[in-house]
């Protein structure tokens, strides 16, 4: 029997200030420091970021509330000032 391939590069930890600002756009660099400090994954940080930008609000994939890193990762991008402030116009 095969094993399943898990190099999955979602599954891979954030581990610069390039690859936070890559994934959510501009932020602080406090924020930046904070979001490393939480060693998550990539997919931690993009599910987040998902829910700020309301797509699904404090839910995450699984319909469920968020929790964990993605929330505490959620908290942080929504008490930076700096977030969001790239959108269009």
């Amino acid at each position: 029997m095969q094993k399943a391939d898990k190099s999955n590069s979602k599954d891979l930890p954030v581990t610069s200030s390039a690859e936070v600002r890559r994934l959510v756009g501009a932020v602080a660099d406090h924020t930046v420091t904070a979001i490393l400090d939480c060693q998550a994954s990539v997919e931690d940080l993009e599910i987040a970021a998902a829910c700020i930008q309301g797509e699904g609000g404090d839910l995450g994939r699984d319909g469920h509330p968020i929790a964990g890193k993605v929330a505490q990762l959620y908290d942080i991008l929504r008490s930076d000032a700096l977030y969001g402030d790239d959108e269009e116009r």
